[in-house]
């Protein structure tokens, strides 16, 4: 398949927002992969070289682009300047000025092979390199082409494509219908590759994708934990489980594989140069090989207190490292191990699994492991959460101890318990910033008045409305977060949006933050778990607790599911008051 043909199919992609379209676009595009092709074309429509877990950039902002593009087109910089202020998009710049059809267009592996060359460029006169390179890629392409190659190096892909979606096409191309689904997202949920899965059913079949193993250096997808309104539900429901804090920090995947360690985050990012204390405690456990889950919480030795989720989270900044190490180091609360010298564990029932990571980490004063109290008693877990709660944590996580560790799943095998709050929710929910309005007055000085958010449907693989958000931040805080919009900024509506709401301005679905609310209320407005002629649901008197896109992709945020269960709850204790 060459580039040019691949662009034509991103082009459908492009200008559809129905979800059956979608799968039946990519599907055909599948149907005409080889078995070489696929992998790449998987990757490069998430606007990646590689799975996320793997840190490949090719290291070219817009700036670097913009140069690139004037070198291929033989025009001025500030002509493509000019022109990218008024497309405000830099993929329709480069389509602007690139010839409308090109001979003998490279191929989609020489398209990827040539990326994969730009991005392993490093050291002095790299950047000169990478920008010819570029230039010369772009000289070779059409201008449809030109635009979807700059789309993906920047990794703004605006196809409206997630993860379910993309599974969904593989399905589709190879059964014609989504009965593959089951196997091929369980073989994801243990590998979190895409491309790996694609390559492997069009090479090997539908026993191969079974035989995908746990593997030291991929990530598994984390598995998550239901909501249950209290203690007396968690007990009805579970009977005897196993208690840990709920820890307010970072989720954290660690892999050893000899003196090599790497740490993922919970949304699959490689997070290894964040954390040097936990590598170096890694390395001295006594295994070859081990994957732990845990989370990561930064601590004030002088006031012996976890600090809040922030100042976890700064580590991700790229300079300072060391210092914040210094001064307020990391520990990693690990209350699961998956894999051991060989050995895939997650079969195993959490009790067992407990017990082999706290004898493993026996003396480690970073790695740790959560403590766990076993009940089937209200009172004694009520007091574990008060206990908690009063420590500056979230709350506790109970567990069924017989329950195998399930790869990407939220089930009731575990089940979170977060500190109550004025209101009726005793719950935060994460919402995806989809939209703002400009506001009036001292709101329009901030550049948004008012932000529209969504949550997440699995089922449709969409954000849909759940409520405006005005309330929970300082002035500078508002400042602050219209910068983080403005990158975010699109002309239209994306694909995965559906929302009966027009704000000001739309948002590609991306920033996730957490609110608290009074209540979920039905709402003939909002789109969350809206069917038909019944109204959908919204949060009646919202505001921002804190944002969690370091640790949580936009797919990770409350589900139209956790809603409707939320609101039923909520239900129940209303009638029973």
């Amino acid at each position: 398949m060459t580039f040019s043909e691949l662009a034509t199919y991103l082009d459908q992609l492009e200008a559809t927002s129905s979800r059956n379209a979608l799968v039946r676009i990519l599907a055909e595009a599948y149907k005409a992969c080889s078995v070489e092709e696929i992998e790449p074309i998987t990757y490069l429509i998430q606007g990646r070289l590689a799975p996320f877990f793997e840190p490949v950039e090719m290291g070219l902002g817009e700036r670097l682009l913009m140069s690139a593009i004037a070198t291929a087109y033989g025009t001025s910089k500030e002509d493509v300047t000019k022109t990218y202020k008024q497309t405000g998009d830099l993929g329709l710049t480069a389509m602007s000025l690139g010839p409308k059809t090109r001979d003998d267009t490279p191929s989609v592996i020489e398209v990827h092979q040539r990326l994969w060359e730009i991005a392993g460029l490093s050291g002095e006169g790299s950047l000169k390199a990478k920008l010819d390179l570029f230039a010369a890629l772009l000289g070779d392409l059409d201008a449809a082409s030109a635009k979807h190659l700059v789309r993906i190096t920047l990794g703004k892909m605006r196809l409206g494509i997630g993860d379910p979606t993309v599974l969904d096409a593989l399905s589709f191309a190879k059964k014609g219908d989504r009965s593959l689904r089951p196997v091929l997202e369980a073989a994801y949920n243990r590998s979190s590759d895409l491309g790996l899965i694609a390559k492997t059913l069009w090479a090997q079949g539908l026993e191969a994708i079974e035989a995908i193993k746990v593997t030291v250096g991929k990530p598994l997808r984390s598995q998550l934990a239901e909501r249950l309104p209290n203690p007396e539900a968690v007990i009805k429901k579970l009977g005897l489980v196993g208690v840990q804090p709920k820890y307010d920090g970072f989720r954290v995947q660690i892999h050893k594989d000899g003196g090599v360690v790497n740490i993922f985050s919970r949304n699959l990012e490689t997070m290894t140069p964040m954390f040097p204390e936990l590598v170096a405690a890694t390395v001295s456990l006594p295994v070859k090989s081990v994957i732990l889950d845990g989370e990561a919480i930064a601590y004030s030795p002088e006031s012996e207190e976890y600090v809040p989720f922030q100042e976890t989270t700064a580590r991700r900044r790229k300079e300072g490292i060391d210092e914040f190490a210094t001064r307020v180091p990391l520990r990693a609360f690990v209350f699961d191990v998956m894999f051991r010298d060989g050995t895939d564990l997650t079969p195993l029932p959490y009790e067992q699994r407990f017990a082999i990571v706290d004898e493993m980490l026996k003396g480690s004063d970073t790695l740790q492991t959560a403590p766990l109290t076993k009940t089937d008693s209200v009172e004694v877990l009520t007091r574990e959460l008060l206990d908690n709660i009063s420590r500056g944590l979230e709350g506790v996580v109970a567990k069924r101890l017989d329950s195998p560790y399930q790869a990407g799943a939220r089930n009731f095998n575990w089940v979170k318990l977060k500190r109550n709050t004025s209101g009726e929710l005793t719950d935060t929910i994460d919402v995806v910033l989809i939209g703002y309005y400009g506001g009036k007055g001292k709101r329009a000085e901030f550049g948004a008045g008012a932000l529209l958010a969504g949550v997440y449907d699995s089922e449709r693989d969409e954000f849909v409305s759940i409520s405006k958000l005005g309330t929970g931040l300082s002035d500078e805080g508002w400042r602050d977060l219209h910068k983080q919009l403005s990158r975010l900024e699109v002309g239209e509506k994306p694909a995965r949006v559906n929302s009966l709401l027009v704000p000001d301005v739309w948002l590609q679905p991306e920033l996730v933050v957490e609110v608290l609310a009074d209540e979920i209320t039905p709402s003939p407005r909002h789109t969350a778990g809206m069917v038909g002629d019944q109204p959908g649901f919204a949060l009646r008197f919202p505001r921002i607790v804190s944002f969690r896109s370091a640790d949580k992709k936009p797919e990770d945020a409350t589900t139209v599911r956790e809603i409707r269960e939320m609101f039923q709850q909520q239900h129940q204790r209303a009638v029973r008051d």
